[in-house]
């Protein structure tokens, strides 16, 4: 019998034997496999984590009990189990399941994430609420390896690790080399050390120690001193050790008796514990086994073809480009926080290794490591997601843009990116980078511009970021060079009854947008605003005198159409504006091209809103 069906006819795993629970691993690593080859999504980090997240959910009491998952690219399994397998099918797709954690979603989806350095904070905030309000509820937070060392990890391990609550961190450890386990003395020493009766042992010891007169402090500090000295030559974690935790493990991490054996010892301790787990990426499918980087975020139907569709490519161009600039002999450096393939610059870290830096997921780090390699004499590409360049914007203000340094963002995923939903779509970009002085922002309508801009960057002054979208076009119009404060006209009307101002994406959009409407005897024009800032006078004042349409894929409030409307109020023009974007709100998960139909930035809403607008 399924034993997923079981859990979906109400039935408790904490009631299966383990040979049923094993059974249960693997027809969840086999539905996550066929639900992801129709849907797409995250499928190495899943395939890995099932046996850890079947173990919590046996040894916890959940939803009383919390789970929270760091990124949250991982918890495919957990969906599973709690939210069924019908449900579970409708995943990234329109109105169905999120693929990562939703309060909105489920009570067992404890807090929701998308972005790295939040399931240790959150967890210790769980804790220290319950104990506010005198309630029984632990806390486990799964962190994978690469999630480990952001910098917000490390600050809340830094303080949890003196909190004394029952919370433990669960380490997805799939890519650091670690040392085989000491075996019985290594199994002997975590009994040891996650027993209660040892913590009040060492509890009494102590005290009694520093009660004797005049040595006492002493003779406790040096035995103290030799029992680590002794437990270090044994046991890994000492660095854990040092924040405060116990340390348990490396334990197998698809083991499932031990991972329970261990969740059960670190749940009684009742006190902060880091349980160390080593799991292999794509555990379970030989192609993620071997190819764990490629599977890691896969379109529908590459599970079972070994291959994206192929599409334009802005982060190819990207990398072309550069490893063209370097081969030129330009002084420069790139720089990727963990996403060297997704920003396209793969290819540059392997050609120019000794001016390549990739350096973990440390967004804040890269930026300010940026303004140092400027400030040194070398142009730094820092190619980034634009939703994780919302963790550096502090870093952007005041170690770029304060000193004038000439960093380059490459701002990639800007704009709705589809089925990865709200915490991943690059939607406030604009927004939050226009309003900086000294900045420059590009935004490229196709990727031979996107190429023209990268050139032009190369010896341009202080700050600049290039914001495109996550899949490129060709151009659908004739280039001129870029000029600095110049935008192009791309779509021109003998008596135009509107303008609109297009950026980036929505460039091609409004060409499609202005075609259709010419066949209804309805002229409008159509500029390229490549520049967006700073903004080009010359063309603002000569159509001031038009209705104006702003266009852009980026929230509509800060962004692109508010930054025209009040240049055109600073320059003493009162215009007759139209800003079209995202509204304020957060865009659900779904495809782009549903997406921007639901946001009405598809042709047929703009053709709508223009003839509205212009009546």
């Amino acid at each position: 019998m399924s034993r997923l069906q079981e859990i979906q006819d109400g039935a408790n795993i904490k009631s299966f034997t383990m040979e049923q629970l094993e059974q249960l691993c693997e027809e969840i690593r086999q539905e996550i496999l066929r639900v992801v080859t129709v849907n797409g999504g995250h499928l190495s980090s899943n395939l890995g984590s099932v046996e850890l997240i079947v173990g919590i959910h046996y040894v916890y009491d959940l939803p009383v009990d919390k789970l929270l998952f760091d990124v949250g690219h991982q918890c495919y399994a957990h969906k599973l189990l709690t939210g069924g397998v019908e449900r579970f099918r409708t995943l990234r797709r329109l109105d169905g399941l999120c693929g990562f954690p939703k309060r909105e979603e489920s009570e067992y989806d404890a807090f929701g994430s998308g972005h790295s350095g939040t399931a240790v904070s959150a967890a210790l905030g769980y804790a220290r609420a319950a104990a506010i309000r005198h309630e029984k509820s632990d806390c486990v937070a799964l962190v994978g390896d690469g999630a480990f060392m952001d910098g917000p990890c490390m600050e809340a391990m830094n303080d949890a690790g003196r909190s004394e609550l029952p919370l433990v961190v669960l380490l997805n450890d799939n890519n650091m080399s670690i040392s085989r386990n000491v075996g019985a003395l290594s199994d002997y020493l975590n009994r040891l050390r996650s027993n209660k009766g040892y913590w009040r042992f060492k509890g009494h010891t102590a005290n009694f120690l520093k009660r004797i007169p005049v040595v006492g402090h002493k003779l406790h500090d040096m035995i103290y001193q030799l029992k680590n000295s002794i437990k270090y030559l044994f046991v890994k974690g000492q660095f854990f050790e040092a924040l405060g935790f116990t340390y348990l493990g490396p334990i197998g991490g698809h083991n499932l008796p031990d991972i329970i054996r261990h969740l059960t010892r670190a749940r009684n301790l009742e006190r902060p514990v880091l349980l160390h787990a080593v799991t292999q990426k794509g555990h379970g499918y030989k192609p993620a086994e071997e190819k764990p980087d490629i599977f890691h975020g896969v379109a529908p139907y590459m599970v079972e073809n070994d291959e994206s569709i192929n599409r334009v490519s802005y982060t190819g161009v990207v990398g072309q480009t550069l490893c063209d600039l370097a081969q030129g002999g330009a002084e420069m450096a790139v720089i990727t926080a963990a996403m060297r393939d997704g920003t396209g610059v793969a290819r540059f870290g392997e050609e120019y290794p000794a001016q390549f830096y990739d350096v973990g997921i440390a967004e804040e780090h890269a930026v300010t490591m940026a303004a140092g390699l400027a400030a040194g004499g070398v142009t730094p590409y820092f190619a980034v997601y634009s939703t994780f360049l919302q963790r550096a914007y502090d870093q952007i203000v005041h170690d770029v843009a304060l000193q004038n340094l000439h960093v380059v963002i490459l701002c990639s995923h800007a704009g709705l990116v589809g089925e990865d939903g709200a915490t991943h779509h690059g939607a406030f970009d604009l927004s939050y980078c226009s309003h900086i002085p000294h900045m420059t922002i590009l935004a490229p309508s196709c990727a031979e511009e996107l190429e023209m801009m990268l050139r032009w960057s190369k010896d341009a002054q202080g700050p600049v970021l290039i914001r495109y979208p996550k899949t490129g076009c060709t151009a659908m119009h004739s280039l001129v060079p870029l000029q600095k404060g110049a935008w192009q006209v791309v779509s021109l009307a003998h008596k135009a009854r509107a303008v609109v101002f297009a950026v980036g994406s929505m460039v091609s959009l409004a060409m499609i947008a202005a075609d259709t409407l010419a066949l209804e005897g309805i002229d409008i024009e159509v500029v390229n605003c490549r520049q967006v800032k700073p903004l080009p006078d010359r063309m603002l004042e000569k159509y001031a005198h038009l209705p104006i349409v702003t266009l852009e894929e980026n929230a509509v409030i800060g962004g692109f159409g508010a930054l025209v409307a009040l240049r055109y109020a600073q320059m003493g023009h009162t215009v007759h504006l139209l800003p079209i974007g995202l509204g304020d709100e957060f865009v659900p998960h779904g495809s782009c091209t549903q997406l921007l139909h639901r946001c009405g930035l598809d042709v047929e809403g703009l053709c709508r809103s223009i003839k509205d607008f212009i009546g």
